[in-house]
């Protein structure tokens, strides 16, 4: 059963000190407070002890706030955690199926052509879907030079090791990012044809693509 005040649910050890922080920040901390029926003191101290674990953990507390934003978005979205790994065995499974629907000699020639079509349209979801959380990101991130930079400083979080942004011209992007360890080409097809649908969302076109492994590296750019 939920306790009514969470202010009383531990006993803690308090002190009292002294930190200044910017005078709006400290009445939006106020208002904050007063309109979720809580003190200024419990507030702040939840909010010292959130940034206290973060920055321990080696984040910086100011990198969280893209995830949130991008979580806000994705969340309208149904969006649930899944391992890439199933996901990229399900699409092998499928795609191996329709492979060799394609090439057996023992169905009709239209089956033949439905399975080679439906490999395509296959990449064509992704596509899709990669269009449809774009027009959603935009709303948040307008530019998608602040959005992959957001993205770069949140990367622990993501599949992802590592994400590096170079811009190469004023209209011209370079993503490389290093996925997991294990990722299949399915895998890096399905997310490159997501990339182009998302991108598209701002203008943009993939013109150079690059997979090996589980380092994916993408040039963007802007359409005339």
């Amino acid at each position: 059963m939920a306790r009514d005040n969470p202010e009383k649910e531990t006993e803690e050890v308090y002190s009292r000190t002294t930190i200044m922080v910017p005078k709006n920040i400290a009445s939006e901390l106020s208002r904050v407070a007063k309109t979720r029926g809580r003190t200024l003191f419990y507030i702040a101290g939840e909010g010292l002890k959130l940034t206290t674990e973060l920055i321990r953990d080696g984040f910086e507390p100011s990198d969280l706030i893209y995830f949130w934003r991008l979580y806000k978005i994705l969340s309208s979205m149904d969006v649930i955690p899944m391992p890439m790994k199933l996901i990229e065995e399900v699409c092998s499974h499928i795609m191996s199926v329709l492979i060799d629907f394609s090439k057996s000699d023992k169905i009709s020639g239209e089956l033949r052509e439905g399975a080679s079509k439906a490999m395509n349209d296959l990449w064509s979801i992704y596509e899709k879907y990669g269009h449809q959380v774009g027009a959603l990101v935009r709303m948040e991130f307008e530019n998608l030079e602040e959005l992959l930079e957001a993205i770069s400083r949140i990367s622990r979080l993501l599949a992802v090791r590592h994400i590096e942004v170079k811009k190469l011209s004023p209209n011209t992007i370079e993503l490389m990012a290093i996925g997991p360890s294990g990722t299949t080409d399915i895998g890096n097809k399905a997310l490159l044809s997501f990339i182009r649908g998302f991108v598209a969302q701002y203008d943009y076109e993939v013109v150079s693509e690059e997979a090996k492994a589980n380092v994916l590296r993408v040039v963007l750019q802007k359409k005339a």
